[in-house]
């Protein structure tokens, strides 16, 4: 019996599967009604304020959303990235969704390189964009393209570490992005955290951020990245999920850091976003070796210091998402026409309860399996 329970087992595993990647997804942002926006790399979901978790943008053709960044009005803006084996190049795009599911390509799909690509924009209508190779490591660049598309430097220069005015400024390789309520920009860069002002001034806020504490539980055979997404709250608090030590810091605007959130194996945290009600919202990935990403899963920080988990996409959510996914492809919706969010929360849910009821027919056919080779082999015995 013990050897038709392992085949059921592995049966069970390969019908959901997991999610394989090289890097895991670090958008998640939060808007004024309190409704928590986060991607797992092919779907962006939505959780509302009473804990609904739907679809907000499914995914399709192998394209993946990396960064989440959400304006005054509540639009949600992401980038696209997708390889076409054809022509053996990298597809992006950059999009905005309303709250009510209106999908605009603020850049369309193209093979080519551009140097305005970001989702990253200020109030005047300029974005912000990292140019950087950190296999040369000869330059690392923030440029800033005007609402009129010029596109300048705003600070950067030779790769390297320095504080300075524009191009006197030094940066080294640059990971997460996000701005403060005043227009500044804060940035990881390697292990520091730095801050560019609006007059393009930069400054070293803490350095050397990603040592392990004590009790940390560092990551083992991930990514090389330690410091991924982070956010800025009204007090010009930073929070950094610090995913290779597994955890959250929080970094003063005097710059003295601590460690206010930790994630126990095998959950470790790419992205945070600070919430109106002070807490912060830490998005986590569950990481197994060699290179298998599962999850994720949402938690709130509070400002008291407790840990609550509040959403988490697991082998049901996706097996019902890529449902979803099918079934607007084969309606004919386009990306460049308007979309129901309602609509497609509606079908999400009505498809999670197929995989419900779909699920616990698989278990009842498979114990019903066990029950009959049970004894089946206990007659053989006699």
């Amino acid at each position: 019996m013990k050897r038709h329970r392992i085949i059921l087992f592995l049966l069970i595993a390969l019908s959901f599967g997991v999610q394989a990647s090289a890097h895991p997804a670090t958008g998640i942002v939060v808007d004024r009604q309190g409704r928590v926006y986060f991607s797992d790399l092919e779907t962006v979901w939505r959780l509302d304020a009473g804990g609904r978790l739907t679809v907000f943008r499914a995914s399709e053709g192998g394209r993946h959303v990396h960064e989440l960044t959400i304006d005054d009005e509540d639009n949600v803006y992401g980038g696209d990235i997708s390889y076409a084996p054809a022509t053996k190049k990298w597809i992006s795009a950059v999009w905005r969704m309303s709250p009510a599911g209106q999908m605009v390509w603020l850049v369309t799909p193209t093979e080519n390189d551009q140097r305005d690509f970001s989702i990253h924009s200020d109030r005047a209508g300029s974005t912000y964009f990292i140019e950087q190779n950190n296999h040369t490591k000869r330059k690392t660049l923030l440029l800033k393209r005007t609402a009129s598309g010029e596109v300048s430097t705003f600070a950067g220069g030779a790769y390297g570490h320095a504080d300075g005015r524009g191009t006197e400024a030094k940066f080294g390789s640059i990971g997460g992005i996000t701005f403060a309520r005043d227009g500044a920009i804060y940035l990881t860069d390697s292990t520091s955290l730095r801050r560019v002002s609006p007059d393009g001034t930069v400054r070293t806020i803490a350095t050397n951020l990603n040592v392990p504490g004590k009790d940390d539980s560092k990551l083992s055979g991930g990514l090389s990245a330690s410091l991924m997404g982070l956010t800025v709250d009204a007090s010009e608090n930073v929070f950094i999920a610090d995913h290779g030590n597994r955890r959250v810091l929080k970094i003063t605007p005097d710059g003295k850091s601590a460690r206010v959130l930790r994630a126990e194996p095998p959950w470790s945290p790419t992205g945070v976003a600070a919430a109106p009600d002070g807490s912060v919202l830490v998005l986590e990935t569950s990481f197994t070796l060699p290179n298998i990403f599962s999850g994720p899963r949402v938690r709130r920080l509070m400002p008291d210091g407790t840990v609550k988990t509040i959403a988490t996409v697991g082998a049901k959510e996706k097996t019902a998402s890529r449902m979803t996914t099918r079934q607007s492809a084969a309606s004919g919706a386009s990306d460049n026409e308007t979309t129901d969010a309602g609509e497609t929360a509606d079908a999400y849910e009505k498809n999670v309860a197929k995989v419900e009821r779909g699920v616990a027919v698989y278990f009842g056919l498979g114990f019903l399996a066990i029950v009959a080779v049970a004894g089946l082999s206990s007659f053989v015995r006699r």
